[in-house]
């Protein structure tokens, strides 16, 4: 799809090109200002009800807190009541327990019931808002307590949200317990205070709920919902949608916490309306101005009209062919140049252009047949090494090895390559070499993963590793490395060679790069990389060496980043 939209605006004329700039432009800032002032009035219209939702929220907290601290005084209370802790050792009759506890019970409406466990007569007294009952001690009454003591062992200003097992009809309750204490120190038994998470809901939630834009929901510990208006979520873990709106606020007193979800769309759908009715207008606007906007351009095009008819001429071989000067602004003076660069076209061609766009290939043609011989003959001179030392079995796989660098250096598909292509082929020659030194070296590699496919002169980096082995190192020592790396820098790609070999000192840094004298290392490699370097890129790449004695040596090469191969080539 593309590719066909910039198809047919290459093929359209130059003025149709104008007119659609213009018409995309008026049309683009159009939509820009739409969707700007969509995006800073839904922020503000955010802002505001997030501030309105965060004031909202704060008075329900208060609600929740104060009904869940009357459940936990009642439970403190009860449980230090003197009258209660000698009715529970009594378990002759259990109606007068049962006239004290509803005194705790009416402490708040919110409390649904008020559970007494006797550890003496192992029996549980249930006050709800039936009555009373008496319920025997059984595995689920075991297992309910068992879990809720657990749980609020370290939170006890916490309730536990749990389902009451104890009971046929299990309501999810908040449940505060506390131990019962006699003057001895011993427990005696436990009181449980409990509200029904739908009291909680009808008293403190759902009043607040708004026009269908807005649910509340109290969630615990693990994002689970302690409290919703749809039940199904209970004891559930909260998902919220992206397209959701939430604030949150901390209960002061416990461990839990009340999110607000609001439905964006709905709460944008008035400022989406206005941003469309803007938009339609903006757009409608700029089709009425596409009249004036084509004569604009009529007019404005006539001079480069003009320029477009005396270049045919020039196409049909006249010379002698001039464009009218109409006025003396940017388009007048470009007409005035070009007139004047007619006169002096054929000997720019004939005499500058053609001459050294000539010189350059031949020079480049030279050095590509100057490294690959030097390259080749090295090359089969490791293999016949390993056959020599009868290692005849590895012939055939450095033989393979030697056929991938030969078909990448002596390809005629052109004289620059990927970096990954020019790294895979260093990496075939070091295989060969290694074998030819008996490991006595080591090559890593760290290249940027987004300079693999730039473009590089064929057999740029393989030269001076090949004088780095050959020349570098001491393979009567073991310890022998060598590290290329590889990466962008801004718009130049740094290519570096690193061997810990004997180095170099100043003097033969100077001679090596300048060629007036052979060092121990290669003049081959180096100046032919110096020559295509100037002849590719001119004052754009450079080859460097830094070293000195002992310290080893690294070879730097800076040239400009190209992920086109015919962007550089002669």
């Amino acid at each position: 799809m593309k590719t066909r939209i910039q198809n047919i605006f290459e093929n359209m004329e130059f003025k149709q090109k104008i007119l659609v700039m213009f018409i995309a432009a008026s049309m683009l800032l159009s939509i820009l200002l739409s969707f700007g002032f969509y995006n800073r009035s839904a922020e503000t219209i955010q802002e505001n009800y997030r501030k309105s939702m965060e004031n909202s929220l704060t008075a329900l907290t208060k609600s929740f807190d104060s009904i869940m601290r009357d459940a936990y005084s009642a439970g403190v209370y009860a449980a230090s009541d003197q009258t209660i802790q000698d009715l529970m050792t009594e378990t002759e009759s259990f109606q007068d327990l049962e006239e004290e506890l509803i005194r705790y019970k009416n402490l708040n409406s919110a409390i649904q019931s008020v559970y007494c466990y006797l550890d003496d007569a192992d029996v549980l007294v249930k006050l709800g808002s039936e009555g009373a009952q008496i319920t025997e001690n059984t595995e689920a009454v075991t297992g309910w307590m068992e879990e809720i003591r657990s749980m609020q062992a370290d939170r006890p200003l916490t309730p536990v949200f749990l389902k009451d097992s104890t009971s046929l009809i299990q309501h999810n309750y908040f449940t505060f317990e506390q131990d019962v204490i006699d003057d001895s120190g011993e427990t005696i038994g436990f009181i449980f205070v409990n509200v029904d998470e739908r009291d909680i809901w009808f008293q403190s939630l759902q009043n607040s709920v708004g026009d269908g834009i807005d649910s509340y929901i109290v969630l615990g510990e693990h994002n689970l919902v302690a409290s919703a208006e749809q039940t199904n979520l209970l004891n559930t873990s909260l998902v919220i949608s992206e397209d959701s709106f939430t604030v949150t606020a901390d209960m002061s007193m416990s461990d839990y916490r009340i999110i607000s979800v609001s439905d964006k769309a709905a709460m944008l759908s008035d400022i989406k309306s206005a941003r469309n009715y803007i938009l339609a207008f903006a757009l409608l606007l700029n089709f009425f101005f596409c009249v004036p906007i084509y004569s604009m351009v009529r007019r404005l095009m006539q001079p480069i009209n003009d320029l477009e008819e005396t270049m045919e001429h020039l196409k049909e071989g006249d010379l002698s062919a001039r464009a009218e000067v109409y006025h003396h602004d940017e388009i007048g003076r470009l007409t005035e140049n070009f007139n004047d660069m007619l006169a002096k076209m054929e000997e720019l061609i004939d005499e500058l252009v053609k001459e050294r766009m000539l010189k350059k290939e031949a020079e480049i043609e030279a050095l590509q047949y100057q490294i690959t011989p030097h390259f080749m003959y090295n090359t089969l001179a490791s293999i016949k090494y390993a056959a020599m030392i009868g290692r005849g079995e590895k012939v055939p796989e450095l033989l393979q090895a030697f056929t991938e660098l030969l078909r990448i250096s002596a390809s005629d598909r052109g004289s620059f390559i990927t970096v990954e292509q020019e790294v895979h082929m260093v990496e075939n020659y070091v295989r060969l070499q290694r074998f030819r030194y008996d490991n006595s070296f080591a090559v890593s590699f760290a290249v940027e993963s987004q300079t693999e496919n730039f473009y590089v002169p064929r057999l740029l980096i393989q030269p001076l590793v090949e004088n780095a082995i050959l020349h570098g190192l001491d393979h009567k020592q073991k310890d022998n490395r060598i590290h290329v790396d590889i990466r962008q820098k801004e718009r130049n790609l740094e290519i570096r060679v690193m061997d810990n070999g004997s180095g170099m000192t100043e003097e033969e840094i100077v001679d090596l790069l300048n060629g007036t004298k052979r060092t121990k290392f290669s003049g081959i490699g180096i100046n032919n990389i110096k020559e295509r370097l100037k002849l590719y890129y001119g004052d754009k790449g450079e080859l460097r060496y830094e070293s000195s004695p002992g310290e080893g040596t690294e070879a730097v090469i800076i040239l400009p980043v190209s992920d086109n191969p015919d962007r550089y080539t002669i």
